[in-house]
C-alpha cells in the first residue's frame, strides 16, 4: 500500500505541474478504479486513502508550478 501512495503522490504532483482540473478528474476516476482492484482491504479506505494523497499532492504540485512560473516571469 505504501509504494501506491508514493506512485499517487508524484503522480499528483506532477499532474499539478503542468496539467489543471480536467487532467485532475481522469486521474481521480483511474485512481480510484485501480485501488479498488488492486489493493486489498475495506473498500472505502482503499479507495479513500490513494484519492485524497492524489487530491493534495495535486494542489502541492500546482501551487508549486505556479510560484515557478511566477520566479520565471519576473526575471524577464
Amino acid at each position: 500500500m505504501l509504494w501506491s501512495l508514493v506512485t499517487v503522490a508524484a503522480v499528483g504532483f506532477l499532474l499539478g505541474l503542468k496539467f489543471r482540473v480536467p487532467a485532475l478528474l481522469a486521474a481521480s476516476v483511474a485512481t480510484a478504479v485501480a485501488a479498488g482492484f488492486l489493493l486489498e482491504g475495506p473498500m472505502l479506505p482503499r479507495i479513500l486513502f490513494p484519492l485524497l494523497v492524489l487530491q493534495c499532492t495535486y494542489l502541492a504540485g500546482l501551487i508549486a508550478g505556479d510560484r515557478w512560473r511566477r520566479r520565471g516571469s519576473l526575471r524577464r
